[in-house]
């Protein structure tokens, strides 16, 4: 973990495990459907007794069927998805043309206030959302989350919907409850190709959310170096807490885009040491690359951690190696005057003991 000090770099982490969130309960209501119809789900054979099970099992002539003899075509199952929403993001286009043309509702909301165009958009089925947003679907509409159906795709990293949504003119600077956007999403997932449209479209690469992270801030979390890149041709610029993340994720390529970039790998002053994070998180390479760069390797966070004491006292023998192979002081004690010999020695990492034996010995010599 983080030392407390690392303040920034945890707002952006907690935002990205919030977007996460998100989007993940679309999934799990997915999930949720299935495993209640489960055991008893019909052959393909027979007859759905509604209009949701036929454009769950892409039974098209039943559909047909059912909505010729009367059925409710905005009836929702038992999670709460019309038959046009499991359609969609079943991506059977023949039923929900059929459910469309019977004048099923595209702008119906579930309780999360989801629509058929975000469930679309969260299971990358491109098709589905051209023919929603060409059947009236609001593309800017929102969920308890304040999250658009262009968010929800370009956190999956899903290319094809979101040029869908953007062809449909969507809001690429919309902003959920967080603040967050569409490019924050993108970032957060690291593709690219998804960052590149969303940028080429118009999305403001300076944009906070509300807790100061911007879409170079998700990227560098996420590890993309090829989306970091993007971002900073497009005007981003690049951060100390953006090095904080990217190290305590062990990404070297990106930690070196950014050192390349002219970050210090001591970072900020007063702020998080990335070598401290890398350390903390068991990142060898990471640890190495700092080093090079003329990150010091005996600093301490609040508590009088050195990157040498936090990698002992978690056990990380390779970080623990590489500090001692450059000259780390083993002799530095904490704030409760413990040193990293002593962390070794209590907590039974044996192999980082010898280690420790063996550095002594050699620097006698």
């Amino acid at each position: 973990m983080l030392s407390s000090c690392a303040t920034v770099p945890s707002a952006a982490l907690r935002a990205l495990v919030v977007a996460a969130a998100l989007v993940a309960t679309i999934d799990a209501e997915h999930a949720e459907r299935d495993l209640r119809r489960g055991s008893s789900r019909a052959p393909l054979a027979a007859q759905p007794s509604s209009l949701a099970d036929a454009a769950l099992y892409g039974q098209a002539d039943a559909a047909r069927s059912l909505i010729a003899a009367g059925a409710d075509v905005n009836a929702p199952d038992d999670t709460g998805m019309t038959p046009l929403m499991i359609a969609a993001s079943q991506g059977h286009i023949g039923i929900a043309q059929l459910l469309i043309a019977a004048k099923a509702d595209v702008n119906a909301v579930a309780e999360d206030k989801t629509t058929a165009l975000m469930r679309a958009a969260s299971a990358n089925r491109g098709d589905a959302v051209s023919l929603l947003l060409a059947s009236g679907a609001n593309v800017d509409a929102r969920n308890l989350g304040g999250m658009t159906a262009l968010m929800v795709g370009a956190f999956g990293g899903y290319l094809d919907p979101v040029r869908a949504l953007i062809a449909g003119r969507a809001d690429v600077n919309a902003r959920d409850n967080q603040s967050r956007t569409a490019l924050m999403a993108a970032a957060s997932n690291g593709d690219a190709a998804v960052v590149r449209a969303l940028v080429d479209a118009g999305a403001d690469v300076g944009v906070a959310d509300v807790g100061g992270g911007v879409a170079l801030t998700y990227a560098a979390a996420a590890g993309s170096t090829e989306a970091v890149d993007l971002l900073q041709k497009r005007g981003a610029k690049p951060k100390p807490a953006d090095l904080v993340l990217a190290a305590s994720g062990c990404s070297a390529p990106t930690v070196r885009l950014l050192l390349t970039a002219g970050l210090d790998a001591n970072g900020a002053r007063g702020g998080p040491p990335p070598l401290l994070a890398a350390a903390a998180e068991n990142c060898p390479d990471v640890v190495v690359l700092l080093l090079d760069r003329g990150a010091n390797i005996n600093v301490t966070d609040n508590d009088g951690w050195t990157p040498l004491i936090k990698a002992t006292a978690a056990g990380f023998t390779d970080v623990a190696r590489v500090l001692l192979q450059h000259g780390a002081d083993m002799d530095v004690a904490d704030k409760l005057e413990r040193t990293a010999w002593m962390y070794a020695a209590t907590r039974g990492h044996e192999e980082i003991a010898a280690l420790f034996e063996a550095e002594k010995t050699r620097r006698k010599k």
